[in-house]
Order: C-alpha cells, then sequence, then structure tokens
C-alpha cells in the first residue's frame, strides 16, 4: 500500500513537472510578453551607460553614463554625462510625444529638436525597448540578478525593418538621410516571476549618406558610419514619477 502510494505521488510530481515545463513560455514569446509588460508597466527608473562613435571625415567617440525616468509610451527625463573631445559635459534630455529638449549640449537654455534628429535620438533610450522588430531570440541561461531568477535572452533585429523604421522617423522638417547596412542586436534580462524586464543591453551600427546635423560630420555627399550602444537597467516599475515629466520651457 505505502509502495503505491509513493508510485501515485512519484506520478503526481512527474506529470506537474511536465505540465509546468510545457506552461513555460518559448524564448520568444518571453521577450514579447516582457515587452508588453514593459509597456503595461507605465513607468520605470533607468540607469544605464553607453557609447556613441561617428566616423565621418572627424571622428567623434565618447562614452556616458544616464540617470532618470521614464513614462511608456513616449515620455523619459534623463540626466546625462559625458566627455566629448576632452571636455566634460552634463546633458539634460526630456522627450515627449516625438519632440526632444535638451540642455547642456548648446547654449545655457532649453532647446527643442524632432525626436528622430541624431544628436537628441542618441541620448533617448525608449527607441531601444520597442521589441517589434525582433527577428531571431535564443536563450542564454538563467542567472539570479539582485536575489532574483531571470532569463537571460539574446535577439536579433530584422534589418529591413529597421532601416524601415528609421526611414519612416524622418519628416519634412528634418533632413534626409539614407540608411544602409543597419544591424542592431541585444541582450536582455527577463524576471521569471512577473516577466518584467530588468537589464537591456543593444548594440546598434549603421552607414547614413546624408546631413547628420552633428558638427564633424561628412557633407550630405558622404557616408557616415555610425555605431551605438545602451546598457540599461529598469528598476522602480510602475511606481509614480514625481514630478511628473513635462516640457521645459524653450527660449
Amino acid at each position: 500500500m505505502a509502495l503505491r502510494l509513493l508510485g501515485c505521488l512519484a506520478a503526481l510530481a512527474i506529470a506537474c513537472g511536465q505540465a509546468a515545463t510545457l506552461a513555460e513560455p518559448s524564448p520568444t514569446e518571453l521577450l514579447q510578453k516582457a515587452s508588453t509588460n514593459l509597456k503595461d508597466a507605465k513607468t520605470a527608473h533607468i540607469d544605464g551607460t553607453g557609447s556613441f562613435a561617428l566616423t565621418s571625415g572627424l571622428s567623434l567617440s565618447f562614452d556616458f553614463k544616464m540617470s532618470g525616468d521614464v513614462e511608456m509610451p513616449d515620455k523619459s527625463r534623463l540626466a546625462t554625462e559625458m566627455s566629448v573631445l576632452g571636455q566634460s559635459l552634463s546633458v539634460d534630455t526630456i522627450t515627449i510625444g516625438g519632440r526632444t529638449f535638451s540642455k547642456g549640449l548648446i547654449g545655457s537654455g532649453w532647446t527643442v529638436t524632432a525626436a528622430n534628429d541624431p544628436q537628441g535620438a542618441m541620448l533617448d533610450p525608449l527607441g531601444q525597448t520597442d521589441l517589434s522588430a525582433v527577428a531571431t531570440v535564443t536563450e542564454v541561461d538563467r542567472p539570479v540578478v539582485d536575489g532574483r531568477k531571470t532569463r537571460h535572452l539574446s535577439y536579433s533585429i530584422d534589418q529591413a525593418k529597421l532601416a524601415e523604421k528609421m526611414k519612416a522617423a524622418q519628416t519634412a522638417t528634418t533632413a534626409s538621410v539614407d540608411v544602409s547596412n543597419a544591424t542592431a542586436k541585444g541582450e536582455i534580462w527577463i524576471r521569471t516571476e512577473d516577466n518584467q524586464i530588468v537589464r537591456q543591453l543593444v548594440t546598434i551600427s549603421m552607414d547614413m549618406a546624408g546631413d547628420l546635423g552633428i558638427p564633424g560630420a561628412s557633407p550630405a555627399s558622404s557616408k557616415s558610419t555610425l555605431a551605438m550602444s545602451f546598457d540599461l537597467k529598469f528598476t522602480h516599475l510602475g511606481e509614480p514619477v514625481s514630478p511628473a515629466i513635462a516640457a521645459p520651457p524653450t527660449q
């Protein structure tokens, strides 16, 4: 009788384990679910580092670190520190619904540019959280991050969709830029308990022909090579952002 009971318990445990395994989302399903959950959280705090490199006549490259808050889907407020051409800069950026406000890049006041302008867009991490153009997803490992279990995934972005997205972002008020050889890939760490993104690493590179609006960039007839990377950590998901993100006064 005891052996029969133990056998039943063992069979039940195996069945439960198989059901749990079957219920676990695939890497692709998990990535899309986590992307949706981040949007549904509405808010998050971001701490991150990154790099920017432009090769076009005069080469320009620098590393930066940033900290601030985001309100999905299109608001962010960040403080960024960088060193450019030997000069230390502290730049504040606020991105709201297609416009980027910056202070610290030019003069002492706030300036505003279109969100797809390279000078503003390079400092906006919200664009990296759009995972709709992902082509392939694979699982790397399952590390513990800050004491909580995660699934670590790597992914690549569809090259054609990335180019189309960047072309669609251009407006009649911004200079035309032709993008080619665009590649993007990333890694992402997702908490298993609630399928929330806690870290994202992104690298992007592309060739660009046209007026980038960046001092030192080549003339419109020449090509530039742009490379960027972001390493972002997400905390305080779903918590109120205070004060709320709003447009600053501009001159």
